[in-house]
């Protein structure tokens, strides 16, 4: 690293020093921030996800899976297994709320076949056939000689009416909560993180069926216990998102640094490093690209030995295994680090991407039709035998090419084909900061499209009790409680353009 390189970063430090303690200081005192004040959900987030409420003597009740960085997608009338750790127990139920809504709707699971294997318990949980389409908590309860335990887990459980093999899903990469380096790019929108707030905002706008998010997450590379905040302060922004979110780590939140092992923090708040999902008859395989050994990911403040890629034999192993057994119609894969591209270049000692060419070889072998990566801070599109490699800019952090810019990535499947993943050929991904909806009064929104792209925005209007029309727009759901209802609006917008959306009573 050059002493030039290091004078520009010494302001850089001070100033996020500065800024992030006074952010930090009021962030702790506003339990419940307000993003809009028409369209604003009440977000009461707790210090780490798996809520416990417990009585002394009945122990503590831990959901392990789904989480709110792994959900479920299940269908309505449909069923998934409830992974958790307890004391044994007499009675058990287990209930999703609506996530973060201002009308809260409850729906009680039917349970059966509950039981152990070493020291997790599981239940078979199904859907009741007229739940609603929507992203909600789950909350299981156990009782034992007349005491009860509970645990919650937020936005863990997404309802659908049915899979389809047309869908589509938004790809974002290098979220970098607590990295100082954006101000290089935009100083007002990296204090307080508004960049990576503005981009979960427009993805909620666009409403993709879900989200993948490849890795660091945090910086970790600065001060002393930083991670104690920034995986706080992720935790936090990732309850914004209003689809399901899935998460693998980057080196970036992995370091160990002043005793803090980066990885012990992601387990507690998001799970397991490597994992594996469904969406239907389509497979997506989470990989942990930064598996190096603990003594490798050590580091002093910015200094780091190792932050390239690396995956040990036992999660090979794991990988092989998860693509063998899988007979989906496609197969996707998520990591940090692009196997593509070796990363001899990120260690100070040379040392190179361990398990990647064993990890080409598993691609090929077992056709995967698409990779997901992040880590370099730039768009990248290449094709190899066969399989689309896809990586994708940061959200907030320094770009590392002169045409790269902040953004995500929006992926349309059409009959179970991958249609589109540009926004702009032949590798760019959708700008941040070209989609806003604005609420003049409660009844009218205006959404601006300053992309050279249609979208079908996604907003809600919560209004007196009625019976609503709406202009320039269609209701696709909406939930009543008392005298408040809550209007779910889909619209049309065609690019470089903005629409008025108005609600008015029959």
């Amino acid at each position: 690293m050059s002493n030039k390189y290091l004078l520009t970063l010494v302001p850089i430090f001070v100033a996020v020093i500065l800024l992030s303690s006074n952010f930090v200081s009021a962030a702790s005192q506003q339990k419940t921030p307000v993003f809009n004040s028409f369209n604003s959900k009440e977000i009461n987030f707790r210090n780490k996800p798996g809520f416990i409420q417990s009585a002394d003597n009945l122990g503590n009740v831990k959901i392990l899976y789904p989480l709110s960085s792994i959900p479920v997608l299940v269908e309505k009338n449909g069923n998934f297994t409830i992974d958790f750790q307890s004391e044994d127990f007499d009675s058990i139920s287990a209930c999703i709320s609506t996530a973060y809504e201002p009308i809260v709707d409850e729906i009680e699971l039917e349970l059966e076949n509950a039981w152990k294997t070493d020291s997790t318990w599981h239940v078979a949980a199904s859907v009741p056939q007229n739940t609603p389409e929507e992203l909600y908590n789950l909350t299981i309860t156990i009782g034992k000689n007349g005491e009860s335990a509970s645990c919650s887990q937020p936005r863990a459980v997404s309802v659908i009416n049915d899979f389809s093999d047309n869908f589509s899903f938004i790809h974002v990469t290098d979220f970098h909560i607590g990295d100082p380096r954006g101000l290089r790019e935009n100083i007002w929108q990296t204090i307080g993180w508004k960049a990576a707030k503005k981009c979960v905002a427009e993805i909620n706008l666009i409403s993709p069926d879900f989200v993948v998010i490849t890795g660091d997450l945090v910086f970790g590379q600065l001060y002393p216990f930083e991670y104690t905040w920034e995986y706080k302060k992720c935790y936090e922004i990732l309850q914004m998102f209003q689809v399901p979110t899935f998460l693998c780590p980057g080196n970036h939140d992995g370091y160990v640094q002043t005793g803090q092992d980066g990885f012990k923090l992601w387990q507690e708040y998001f799970g397991p490093l490597y994992y594996s999902f469904d969406y239907g008859d389509h497979h997506f395989t989470s990989v942990n690209s930064y598996d190096w050994p603990k003594l490798a990911r050590f580091g002093i403040s910015y200094l780091v030995f190792n932050w390239g890629g690396y995956i040990r034999e036992e999660q090979m192993e794991w990988i092989e295994e998860d693509l063998e057994n899988s007979n989906a119609t496609m197969k996707f894969m998520l990591l940090h680090h692009n196997p593509i591209w070796d990363t001899k270049n990120d260690s100070l000692l040379k040392n190179g991407y361990e398990g990647r060419e064993e990890l080409l070889s598993l691609i090929d072998e077992y056709g995967v039709d698409a990779v997901f990566a992040g880590h370099v801070h730039y768009d990248d599109i290449t094709i190899q035998n066969d399989t689309l490699y896809v990586t994708t800019t940061t959200v907030s952090s320094s770009l590392s090419s002169e045409d790269a810019y902040w953004g995500y990535r929006l992926i349309d499947i059409q009959d179970g084909e991958i249609t589109s993943y540009n926004y702009k050929e032949p590798k760019f991904s959708i700008p941040s900061y070209k989609l806003s909806c604005k609420f003049t009064d409660p009844y009218t929104a205006i959404v601006e499209n300053d992309l050279e792209m249609d979208i079908k925005a996604h907003l809600t209007f919560l209004l007196p009790l009625g019976d609503y029309n709406v202009e320039n727009g269609e209701i696709l759901m909406q939930r009543e409680k008392n005298d408040t209802v809550e209007i779910y609006v889909a619209s049309e917008v065609e690019k470089e353009s903005d629409v008025t959306i108005t609600l008015s009573l029959q």
